[in-house]
């Protein structure tokens, strides 16, 4: 039809114009679905990352928080010595994990196991250098395990020489490009800086914590300066920590400095230490001074820890992973009732999924610890759901993976249908305020599983309702036994233990 060659015309012109788009560009159509993040390597800064599968993150079964620094209690202690090194990521590897997060890696003091940063641009001198850092890093890699590392871009220690000089010039009137870094008022009661947290404290919490949150005198500088964070000081004191000011430009280049220099070493990707929290940073500057940076490697992980209720830190500010902070696991196996968890995921957490997210799942409840039937449970639910599951150390007794959470892990690391990018469809059972299922399918529709969840003290027969699946029957995941099903509208029947828990695979109509 005539009306239609303007049209057709203005495709070919279309189609020629993008034939010659910048390489960087024409990426994008390789990207990691919702974020415009390639899966491909672009820059593999240690000759390793090419090892790990395109958007390992996506198909991550866990991660284990790691540290090199000595006696903090968050992430599992590691050695530099290149020997023991091999032998721990052989362990960690082992205990079905596809990564290790390395905690504060930057030299620093005690605060928040390490985060109050002295020097971005070393490792603390007395456990070794940048390169001893950099073969652990290929070391990693050389096991098929991606290393990220989780790193804070908002506060410095007052022992940071950066913050010290800012103090001194300060004080001299000199208003350096280090002054400018940090925020400064002549009165205590100043209005605070705007940052994304706002739409969430109140201001009974700023008064709790106003021996560190706030405007605080610094006798160095002459002036208050604005803290979000502490340290410990002596004999019980505490020690307000400066923060950054993002609203700073030569703050954001430096922020972008910092990042490159850190993925330069070969890392795969950063968790970033709660970045609403930053004085002044907009959605804009999260992608121009760290998400885009990271991005710009290829086949990274980014991640604004702290970031919740809303998907504008993926849409606007292009991270691509996001804290679990929705799932009511814990709140179900204490209650006996998993009616709350399918609520609790439907919000937030699903929104984040639809915009491409992935979830990162570090919160197994403490109060499991000594209770291994719902610590194995909680950790199943977050397999089953998609979490990429996190294992910190953040009490003493906390312990890693046992054969049973390993096992789960290895069986995630396999099946598409658990991955994080895997949909969920909730199932009925005879008692669902008893009973957990859901149907989980593969982001390419390769499988399909099923996973059956019992929130009771005891042995339960539970009846699983396959009305919305089309199949003859599930097979067991680990042990392969089939379990045919009867007809299309009778429930197969699955003995569970007490707190316990089944994967199946579901077969395909023929």
């Amino acid at each position: 039809m005539t009306h239609n060659k303007p049209f057709r015309a203005a495709l070919v012109i279309l189609y020629i114009a993008c034939s010659f788009l910048p390489a960087s560009v024409q990426l994008l159509g390789q990207a990691d679905s919702g974020s415009g993040r390639s899966c491909k390597v672009r820059k593999d800064a240690d000759g390793m990352r090419h090892l790990l599968p395109d958007c390992w993150y996506r198909a991550a079964a866990g991660i284990k928080v790691v540290t090199f620094k000595k006696k903090l209690t968050y992430g599992y202690e590691l050695s530099l010595d290149p020997a023991l090194l091999s032998t721990q990521l052989d362990e960690i590897k082992n205990e079905g994990f596809s990564a290790i997060e390395i905690f504060a890696p930057a030299d620093g003091g005690t605060a928040y196991n390490g985060l109050d940063t002295k020097n971005y641009y070393r490792i603390d001198p007395e456990l070794g250098s940048m390169d001893d850092f950099r073969r652990a890093v290929r070391l990693a890699h050389s096991k098929h395990l991606a290393a990220i590392i989780f790193i804070n871009l908002g506060y410095l220690s007052v022992e940071a020489p950066d913050w010290i000089q800012a103090e001194n010039d300060k004080k001299a009137g000199i208003q350096s490009s280090l002054v400018s870094r940090f925020l400064w008022s002549d009165k205590p009661d100043a209005p605070p800086p705007s940052t994304q947290e706002d739409v969430y404290i109140t201001p009974a919490q700023r008064e709790r914590d106003k021996a560190y949150w706030g405007w605080h005198y610094s006798d160095a500088a002459a002036s208050y300066y604005w803290s979000r964070w502490k340290a410990d000081g002596s004999g019980g004191s505490v020690v307000p920590l400066p923060q950054m000011n993002w609203g700073d430009p030569d703050w954001r280049q430096e922020a972008e400095r910092i990042a490159r220099f850190w993925m330069d070493i070969g890392i795969d990707g950063m968790v970033i230490d709660a970045p609403l929290c930053y004085p002044n940073q907009t959605w804009s500057e999260n992608l121009q001074s760290i998400t885009s940076i990271v991005a710009s490697y290829g086949n990274t992980l980014v991640d604004p820890e702290g970031g919740r209720n809303t998907t504008a830190w993926i849409t606007e500010a292009g991270y691509n992973t996001m804290h679990e902070y929705y799932a009511k696991f814990a709140q179900a196996i204490e209650s006996g009732n998993p009616n709350q968890i399918e609520s609790s995921l439907n919000g937030m957490r699903d929104s984040i999924m639809e915009q491409g997210g992935v979830l990162y799942g570090r919160f197994l409840s403490d109060n499991f610890i000594n209770d291994p039937m719902k610590h194995h449970l909680q950790q199943a639910l977050m397999v089953g759901v998609g979490d990429v599951v996190v294992y910190t150390r953040e009490h003493k007794e906390q312990r890693g993976p046992d054969n049973d959470e390993a096992t789960n892990l290895k069986l995630k690391a396999i099946h598409p249908a658990l991955f994080p990018t895997a949909t969920r469809t909730k199932l009925a059972t005879n008692a669902d305020d008893k009973y957990y299922a859901i149907l989980k399918t593969a982001q390419e529709g390769s499988e399909r599983m099923v996973a059956v969840y019992n929130f009771q003290p005891t042995v339960q027969s539970v009846q699983l309702f396959l009305g919305v699946v089309d199949t003859p029957g599930i097979v067991d995941a680990q042990s392969a036994v089939i379990i045919p099903r009867p007809n299309e509208f009778d429930p197969i029947v699955i003995e569970l233990p007490a707190y316990g828990y089944r994967f199946f695979t579901v077969v395909p109509r023929k």
